[in-house]
């Protein structure tokens, strides 16, 4: 039974916002009814909610289990004073991502209106192999999550998407090296990105943050100091944290300079109080 109805729960994973009853039926290979029982008996929990058109989507109980979540409570918490003064230098779509399976799995989304069209929002999946922020956490992640990645057909969304192996092994090397990754038009055409490693999650899955930009506002390594230098605080910050209670609500920041366009100390202090879109 518990199989059951977590097989609904897992049909809203990704970017499925509602669902009818039969697309849930469809989805987890269930018979119509018992999705109709099950999905009742996860309304009256609160895990799912029925929609004005009668189809269910994600309840509120979920939302607020999944915020105890160190991913939710921990890593987003700390991470968005950075990742604030970020889009604040670039106002452009600032992420914040982990490695789950062989997606990456957005935790936050910061965008101004503005921004260039983009693919994604928190809690929504990316692939690994066509976005910077996916060759930074390759690049961050063991070499047998690295050869399972690379052992797998490559889709093509663009022209410029790299599908072979070993050209994608080469780019995540060199985000090794260097600190950060790049990624032009792969996903999307018209946009570019740069996104560098979150070091400091010890047995946690591998993190990284990325500014998404369009193409013709320059070359995305432009803020790659500026990435690498927030992806660092970020880490220290959750580095001071180990070991200690459960995370609170007051912002995490370390002394030093604030990054700008390219140039700046590697520590920076966060200057903007708000912690939340």
């Amino acid at each position: 039974m518990l199989e059951k109805a977590t097989s609904i729960l897992d049909a809203f994973a990704g970017n499925r916002v509602s669902m009818s009853l039969s697309d849930l039926a469809r989805a987890t290979g269930l018979p119509a009814s018992t999705v109709h029982r099950l999905g009742g008996e996860l309304v009256a929990w609160g895990g799912l909610e029925r929609t004005e058109d009668g189809g269910y989507a994600v309840g509120l109980r979920l939302w607020e289990i999944s915020t105890r979540s160190w991913y939710s409570h921990g890593l987003r918490e700390v991470s968005m004073p950075y990742l604030r003064d970020l889009f604040d230098l670039t106002r452009q779509h600032v992420q914040l991502a982990v490695i789950d399976g062989n997606d990456v799995l957005l935790i936050e989304k910061i965008s101004d209106p503005r921004a260039v069209g983009t693919v994604g929002k928190p809690g929504g999946r990316l692939p690994l192999h066509a976005t910077a922020i996916g060759k930074a956490l390759l690049a961050a992640s063991d070499l047998d999550v690295q050869a399972n990645i690379l052992g797998r057909p490559l889709v093509a969304y663009t022209p410029n998407t790299v599908t072979a192996a070993r050209i994608l092994s080469r780019e995540v090397a060199q985000a090794r090296d260097r600190g950060f990754a790049l990624s032009s038009e792969e996903l999307t055409e018209g946009v570019v990105s740069c996104a560098a490693a979150v070091v400091g999650l010890g047995a946690v899955s591998a993190a990284a943050i990325s500014v998404v930009m369009p193409a013709n506002s320059g070359p995305p390594r432009r803020w790659a100091h500026s990435v690498t230098t927030a992806a660092a605080a970020i880490g220290r910050a959750l580095s001071q944290k180990k070991g200690s209670a459960a995370i609170g609500p007051q912002r995490t920041g370390v002394q030093g300079s604030r990054v700008c366009g390219g140039v700046g100390a590697a520590a920076w202090e966060p200057t903007t109080g708000s912690q939340s879109l």
